[in-house]
């Protein structure tokens, strides 16, 4: 419609909606009041939010050097809403050298199960799904470093969720925006059941598989992780193929739950990637607990994942103890560990401070190394 009718169907409106107003029982009133909600309901909502998460490094080296200091390890901001029936997010990470997207989505939702069209991370494995705001450590287990840089990836997904229970399967291309574009593909499912929830009492079971199979055009990669905390050295566990190559197959197992104040979190997980004289066979496993004084951690039940803590009020502390382990199976001493003792506090709903003391090993060099990290994390 032309800018001029717009404004003169505008100004119509405002017309009849305040001579209505003046004959409250006329059926001009309820005509002016009738296209009015109509005209608001079908505009579409808009909402902005984003986080900040600024960290601060300090590494304690033994053979292998790292350099310290500071960085924004995320800043997204993000504008979501609704029209119809049809939500939508456009989420864009503004850190690092390039500016990336994250979230980019349709959804719409048939009773109890959600249709999401666009870039979203498929459903595997509870550490990878468990958002950046509400994890009890800085950074996430060696598990997620299995789909470094394919967290995010363009497809079609299904999530159903009851009181106790979700399933979500999803399809995607092997590509993440700002990579490549190529032919692979990917499968991923993941089921999550809540057998006791009871209070502040909850157990949680899941399981999940991904498969991806490249094609034209799909890279190949490294599997590195940083047994040292981030910025630290890194372990080289395995290389892939790429192209109609690649191919990577991974099946995981989580437990977790909260028994008032104490919450714990485990996953175990295998997979294999195509190599170039033989399959790499990875295993890795994470064991995580932690205490809230005075506070609960929330569960998510539709997406199967811990949220932040219930009733901050005032302020809450945290502590959590973490253990990380990842091997390549069948090869002598090709393995990493990490050891993370944390101290997080709450200050608001918004605002969280988080302090991580990390361990590391890599058995393959014997190389030990120390990092000291403070967070500045805000969420709006």
């Amino acid at each position: 419609m032309p800018h001029g009718s717009t404004a003169l169907r505008v100004s119509l409106l405002s017309f009849m909606f305040v001579l209505g107003a003046t004959l409250p029982s006329s059926p001009l009133a309820a005509a002016a009041t009738e296209t009015v909600e109509t005209a608001s309901a079908s505009r579409p909502s808009v909402g902005i939010g984003g986080r900040i998460h600024y960290d601060f490094y300090a590494h304690d080296t033994d053979t292998v050097a790292a350099t310290g200091g500071s960085e924004f390890r995320r800043v997204r901001l993000q504008l979501e809403g609704e029209g119809e029936v049809w939500t939508y997010r456009l989420q864009v990470e503004l850190s690092g050298r390039n500016t990336d997207l994250r979230d980019v989505y349709l959804k719409r939702d048939f009773g109890d199960t959600t249709l999401t069209l666009g870039q979203f991370k498929p459903y595997r494995s509870m550490d990878d799904l468990t958002s950046s705001n509400d994890g009890s450590a800085m950074e996430r287990g060696f598990g997620s470093d299995l789909f470094a840089g394919r967290q995010w990836q363009q497809g079609i997904g299904l999530l159903h969720a009851t009181d106790n229970a979700s399933l979500g399967i999803s399809a995607f291309s092997l590509r993440e925006d700002n990579t490549p574009r190529n032919e692979g593909w990917g499968l991923a499912a993941r089921a999550t059941w809540v057998p006791l929830r009871e209070g502040s009492r909850l157990l949680h079971f899941g399981t999940w598989y991904s498969l991806e199979d490249g094609g034209k055009d799909t890279p190949g990669r490294s599997i590195d992780v940083a047994y040292g905390g981030r910025r630290g050295p890194e372990a080289m566990l395995f290389e892939s193929l790429s192209d109609v190559n690649f191919e990577q197959r991974a099946v995981g197992v989580e437990i977790a739950g909260t028994l008032g104040s104490f919450h714990w979190q485990g996953e175990g997980s295998r997979a294999t990637v195509a190599g170039a004289t033989a399959d790499g066979h990875l295993e890795t496993r994470y064991l995580q607990v932690g205490w809230l004084f005075g506070g609960v951690r929330d569960y998510a039940f539709d997406e199967g994942v811990f949220d932040s803590p219930v009733d901050i009020g005032e302020g809450l502390w945290e502590m959590v103890l973490r253990v990380d382990r990842i091997r390549l199976r069948g090869v002598d001493k090709v393995e990493a560990r990490r050891f993370v003792l944390g101290a997080n506090w709450y200050a608001t709903e918004q605002l969280r401070f988080m302090l991580n003391w990390t361990r590391g090993e890599d058995r393959a060099t014997a190389d030990q190394p120390g990092q000291l990290a403070l967070r500045a994390q805000y969420v709006f």
